[in-house]
């Protein structure tokens, strides 16, 4: 499900057109129609004019003055006779450090096997070589090649006390040491001061703009002004700092002191703006959501992530271990079985990841320690069933991806004043993603692409976890 976008997007948060340098060894058929791969990668890359080899001088030339814009190399030459420069003068690739790409055959869409041992020989001088499987590959190859020059240059914002475990301060270098992601963080006067210079007439004007993905449920006029004046506020200061996206510790300081002003509306609308979001300012779900929503362009969600199996767990935050029906769900399955909650409903889904692509607006939910009490202004949404997902997670380390299979199976209603709402979920192999799981926040997006964060993974350089 692609991101739903309003608007023209700043330029911060676009990501940014992979580079290519196709070289040609020789003359005669090359095993690439540079012109047709132009066509076919526009929009996610450019192909800069092919350089024709002249000599191995002119080779290692051309390659030591490449320009740092170029992400990788298109080596182009005659199939089956790989006598070429890369192959005869590798030295130039080693000294100048780019990666090469040898591109699949794009006729018949196979790897193009001729470059087997170009690689293995190219790999063990210490140069990055990708051996493309097809052309869905090759574009997610050239995605992640943008992702990774967006994160160089990313920043993001990050309201309250640093007190979880997504702790930026102590934490937050090991992140900009691996991906480049730097981190601002604020206090929650940084928004709640700047709320009272919108007049009334910008905030009716933005709701009479935006309200049409949003169903108002119960939520107070008041506490939706405040929502509104949120939304405002941090919209100006992540636009200020060119921050690619924020997030609000609500239950490290926000919640526990007493307030109500939860950034949940802020999160929705921000996203629509092309910002991303996450609960509780955990830095490692945003990065987390940059693998969805600027590598893959999807719309994605995070949530609580509750094992059913952890019945007396659950039992303890809820009061009830939220079972599923085993006349639906037989217990063999329980193993792989999970539910997404948080403040009472399941999450700030999309609007575009919901049956009918509207989110409700009530009352902030609580937890079975907070109870509600009728101030603020939460997202209640269900997901769609029934339908294949992906779910993600950085590791603190800024080392570590993890990439699982799920099955979103139904959105359940309780009768809980805390928990009214939860998402159903079955894993493929939840037991290996608890073992190696990073933290109980997990990003969702429908679709498969375990395969494309393998990509992901490997051009970010992470070791990367498949479950």
């Amino acid at each position: 499900m692609e991101r739903f976008i309003r608007g023209e997007v700043p330029a911060h948060l676009k990501r940014p057109l992979a580079t290519l340098q196709p070289i040609i060894a020789r003359a005669g058929k090359p095993t690439v129609d540079i012109d047709r791969l132009a066509r076919e990668v526009a929009g996610i890359a450019r192909v800069l004019p092919a350089i024709e080899v002249q000599s191995p001088q002119h080779w290692t030339e051309s390659v030591l003055n490449l320009g740092d814009e170029v992400d990788a190399i298109l080596p182009v030459s005659v199939p089956a006779y790989t006598t070429e420069a890369w192959n005869s003068h590798p030295e130039a690739l080693v000294q100048r450090g780019i990666p090469l790409i040898f591109w699949p055959l794009m006729d018949v869409d196979e790897p193009d096997f001729w470059r087997w041992s170009a690689r293995d020989m190219l790999e063990a001088l210490g140069i990055k070589v990708h051996l493309v499987a097809s052309l869905a590959a090759g574009k997610s190859l050239l995605r992640a090649l943008g992702t990774r020059r967006f994160l160089k240059t990313s920043r993001l914002a990050l309201f309250g006390e640093q007190n979880f475990p997504w702790n930026a301060t102590s934490a937050g270098h090991l992140v900009t040491r691996s991906l480049g992601t730097e981190f601002d963080i604020l206090p929650l006067s940084a928004f709640r001061d700047r709320r009272a210079s919108y007049s009334a007439a910008t905030v009716e004007a933005t709701w009479a703009e935006r309200a049409e993905r949003f169903a108002v449920g119960n939520v107070r006029p008041g506490e939706l002004d405040i929502a509104l004046r949120t939304y405002l506020a941090i919209r100006d200061i992540l636009a200020e700092r060119k921050a690619f996206g924020f997030g609000v510790n609500c239950y490290g300081e926000l919640i526990t002191n007493g307030g109500r002003d939860v950034p949940c509306l802020a999160q929705a609308l921000l996203r629509e703006d092309g910002y991303i979001a996450s609960c509780d300012g955990d830095f490692i779900a945003m990065e987390s959501m940059v693998c969805a929503s600027i590598y893959l362009d999807q719309a994605c969600m995070m949530s609580n992530m509750y094992p059913i199996d952890y019945a007396g767990a659950l039992a303890g935050h809820f009061g009830d271990p939220l079972s599923p029906d085993e006349t639906r769900y037989a217990r063999s399955r329980w193993k792989n079985l999970a539910r997404l909650g948080h403040c009472a409903f399941v999450g700030i889904v999309p609007a575009e990841m919901t049956p009918t692509g509207k989110v409700a607006l009530r009352d902030f939910g609580g937890t079975y320690e907070i109870p509600r009490d009728g101030r603020g202004c939460g997202v209640d949404s269900d997901m769609r069933g029934n339908e294949r997902a992906t779910a993600i997670e950085l590791k603190f380390d800024g080392k570590t991806l993890i990439g699982a299979g799920v099955q979103v199976l139904e959105t359940s209603r309780h009768d809980y004043s805390h928990c009214e709402t939860t998402a159903l979920l079955e894993f493929d192999d939840l037991p290996k993603l608890i073992e190696n799981i990073s933290r109980e926040h997990v990003v969702i997006l429908y679709g498969d692409y375990v395969d494309d964060l393998a990509i992901l993974a490997d051009v970010l350089g992470l070791n990367f976890i498949r479950c």
